[in-house]
């Protein structure tokens, strides 16, 4: 598989578990323990990761 391949598909991988993952655990425990907290938390890992392909990500490949 040719690097730059590779390379994107791990900066891909990074921002699906930044999305999904983390942004929604980490503001469902801190910021109320609801379905609405969790919800704002996968707008807000969506956001971030848009802005980090932006500035850092598309640079890398």
């Amino acid at each position: 598989m040719p690097s730059k391949l590779t390379t994107f598909l791990s900066i891909m991988m990074f921002y699906i578990l930044l999305s999904y993952i983390l942004g929604p655990l980490a503001f469902y425990y801190f910021f109320g323990k609801n379905l609405k907290s969790a919800g704002n938390g996968f707008i807000v890992g969506s956001v971030l990761s848009i802005v980090l392909w932006y500035f850092y990500g598309s640079k890398m490949i």
